[in-house]
């Protein structure tokens, strides 16, 4: 008996440290899964990243390289890549690939850094981007057509660089795009026919891109498209009818070679906020009828469009918003309307060279310090305004009659500078004229030409009387 109870007690201990043993074994197993997961990036877009900035003179910061690794630090944290001006050159990484281990490169800026030379091709191993910014470099030679191979981009910039040739029609492959940048370089030719296919673009800036030829009939697909950027170029053609279904809240047309009329369908962009469109100098003829709905507008530029209309026609009290409206340079008549100059945010209203007539209203908002009446119609008495402190007004060129009684409230000379004075008719006073810019005294020179001073403070509705 008492053997027996000696061989049951030791059996019992046996169990109890086998079972100590395996609560241990299963404590390290659950202490192993809980430990941290070490992540690394992805060897071959590492690679790349140290390709392109070799070849690109760049190196990587200390706040996201902390490791010796890419995806370290600031480049898997919070940190905005958009506004964060100390991280540049920067990366954004992605690392939730194959359980938390594999660290994917989704963002890459190289800013504003003075980078020269090509596109490298390295680039094109770096298949996970979203976001692209090399803008503001002095970047040469052509996009390469490979850029179309990096499908999941959605926003990328090329703008203000030295990129030549045409615009690869590969680009149309990127179909999650939502904005792309091309604004300031060299290209040439047209803008190809697979850009349509960017149905999820939203903002698109090809201003001073040294683009030509028609916008692509394509484009009619683009219905998401909020910003249009694309002055300064040489576009021919109608502006196209189809601009009227994006849904824009920004359209710049300015300097290009369009022909008139104004689409009619424009009438439909009632969220536009900033309409730019100058220079139409063939073709038919435009009213300001399209504009009468876009009451949201804070910026109306329409110099030079061959509109052909009166400003009565348009009820310039519903927009409120308003702070510049520019219609230079058209063949609008009438007369200047009360509602117009009473508008309380405008700052600016420059109506040169048009066929206005009648007198100016003699009340305006006090926001309004810069107007350009020149080369109208315009006569009658000067607004009490007129002598108001840190206010521009130009006059120059209209049928105003400058007496005694108001010739003390603008600069003296403003008679001279009417249409029918003495001043236009018969020979001029001066045979020669020669000015010494910057200056603020005469100046002779060694050729014994007199330069003149040239001290006067110009603005944007201002003139000069000698």
């Amino acid at each position: 008996m008492r053997f027996r109870l000696r061989v049951s007690q030791l059996h019992g201990s046996v169990l109890q440290l086998l079972l100590l043993l395996l609560m241990l074994l299963l404590a390290v197993v659950v202490q192993a899964q809980q430990a941290p997961t070490k992540t690394r990036t992805d060897p071959t877009e590492a690679a790349a990243l140290n390709a392109v900035f070799g070849r690109l003179g760049q190196t990587a910061a200390t706040s996201w390289n902390i490791s010796g690794d890419p995806c370290s630090g600031a480049a898997t944290d919070s940190t905005d890549i958009d506004n964060d001006a100390t991280f540049n050159p920067a990366i954004k990484c992605d690392c939730t690939d194959r359980n938390n281990t594999v660290c994917h490169i989704t963002k890459l800026k190289i800013y504003s850094r003075d980078v020269n030379g090509v596109i490298p091709q390295e680039l094109r191993n770096l298949t996970r981007l979203t976001y692209l910014n090399l803008s503001q470099n002095v970047l040469t030679g052509q996009i390469p057509s490979f850029i179309g191979e990096l499908t999941a981009m959605q926003h990328m910039t090329f703008g203000i660089n030295a990129l030549s040739g045409p615009i690869p029609k590969e680009l149309g492959n990127l179909t999650n795009l939502t904005s792309l940048g091309l604004s300031s370089n060299s290209f040439s030719g047209s803008l190809p026919s697979e850009l349509g296919n960017l149905a999820k673009l939203e903002q698109l800036y090809i201003d001073s891109a040294g683009l030509s030829g028609p916008l692509p009939a394509s484009f009619s697909k683009l219905t998401k498209m909020k910003t249009l950027w694309a002055s300064d170029n040489d576009f021919t053609g109608q502006i196209p009818d189809y601009i009227g279904s994006w849904n824009l809240t920004e359209l710049r047309f300015q300097g290009n070679s369009f022909q008139g009329p104004l689409p009619a369908t424009l009438s439909n962009l009632v969220q536009l906020t900033s309409l730019r469109i100058g220079d139409i100098e063939n073709g038919s003829s435009s009213s300001l009828a399209f504009i009468s709905n876009m009451t949201s507008l804070s910026t109306l530029i329409l110099r030079n469009c061959r509109i052909s209309d009166s400003l009565a026609s348009v009820d310039f009290s519903k927009f409120a918003n308003l702070t510049l409206l520019d219609l230079s340079f058209n063949n609008i008549t009438g007369q200047l309307p009360q509602n117009l100059l009473n508008l309380n945010l405008l700052n600016s209203i420059f109506l040169g060279n048009n066929s206005l007539t009648g007198s100016i209203p003699n009340s305006k908002g006090s926001s309004l310090t810069n107007l350009d009446f020149s080369y109208n119609q315009l006569s009658g008495n000067f607004p009490t305004w007129a002598s108001d402190k840190n206010l521009q007004l130009n006059l120059v060129a209209n049928n105003f009659v400058v007496n005694a009684s108001n010739n003390s409230i603008l600069p003296s000379g403003l008679g001279c500078l009417q249409r029918n004075t003495p001043c236009f008719l018969g020979s001029p006073q001066s045979s020669s004229f020669a000015v010494d810019c910057g200056s603020n005294t005469l100046v002779p020179g060694s050729d014994n030409i007199k330069y003149q001073a040239d001290d006067a403070s110009l603005g944007p509705a201002s003139y000069s009387v000698t």
